[in-house]
């Protein structure tokens, strides 16, 4: 059996976790299933989201402690709310956010070897990061053209690494035997009646870089890409435990077809 096989050969495993908005919190309901299932990653690549989830998760935060910080903390808020022509929302809640939880602004603080993507504007092509200052590099990562303003590292514009790789498996392919993708915003049917200008906007951005990730979720050995989740909101937590639930029973879902069984535990 493949979990047996798994088992004798020691694999190393890559996680590379998707972007999403606020979807990408569905990233730590995946985590816990693997957990459960004894699959830690050995290293991890993401972008966006799927980057800030993929930091915690590295610096040694549980799934419940990321929970934690998702409900303790707002998130694009009215007082971040600003319009102007480089973003609508002020990042500074994602610094605060990672000031009070991380214990220094270095890669150096992670325990498991991390990788994020970034787009560069200037010269149109995907970046990825894996040392030196942290918190740049997950604004960078997690800046959605028009939603958030560009980040300024060594003179070069970044934006969200989702624009050109939204699963930016290739980091961390050659580097593991086993690779896990998580993809958080599968398409369902939407009611035209329904929609409105964020909804809108959420199709418009995954229908650009949709296709993409369904090339490469051929490379992974493991591809959770749980249904409907443009049902749940870019920007909003509501809904937030119907998310993780389906979520959580779908990575199972997907662990048990795959052969992988739940460890006894011992009495």
């Amino acid at each position: 059996m493949e979990f047996f096989s798994f088992l004798t050969k020691k694999k190393k495993t890559g996680l590379t976790l998707s972007g999403g908005g606020m979807r990408g919190v569905a990233h730590i309901a995946v985590l816990r299933a693997l957990e459960e299932y004894g699959l830690k990653p050995d290293l991890i690549s993401g972008t966006s989201a799927g980057a800030i989830i993929g930091a915690f998760y590295s610096l040694g935060k549980t799934p419940a402690e990321m929970l934690d910080i998702v409900q303790s903390n707002t998130f694009f808020a009215r007082s971040s709310f600003r319009f102007s022509r480089n973003g609508i929302f002020n990042p500074e809640f994602l610094t605060r956010i990672f000031r009070q939880y991380f214990p220094e602004d270095n890669f150096s603080v992670l325990k498991i070897p991390f990788y994020a993507a970034t787009t560069e504007l200037t010269q149109g092509r995907i970046e990825y990061f894996s040392e030196g200052k942290l918190f740049d590099v997950l604004l960078a990562s997690s800046s959605v053209p028009f939603v958030f303003p560009p980040v300024i590292m060594n003179g070069k514009f970044y934006v969200d690494g989702g624009v050109l790789n939204n699963l930016p498996t290739e980091v961390i392919q050659d580097k593991c035997d086993f690779l896990i993708g998580s993809h958080v915003n599968a398409m369902g049917h939407e009611d035209l009646g329904k929609m409105n200008l964020s909804t809108e906007f959420d199709r418009i951005l995954h229908l650009a870089i949709s296709s993409s990730v369904y090339s490469k979720s051929t490379t992974c050995d493991l591809f959770i890409n749980p249904p409907e989740m443009l049902h749940y909101s870019l920007f909003r937590k509501d809904k937030l435990s119907t998310m993780l639930e389906q979520t959580y029973q779908y990575t199972i879902e997907k662990l048990e077809e795959h052969g992988f069984r739940k460890p006894k535990t011992k009495r």
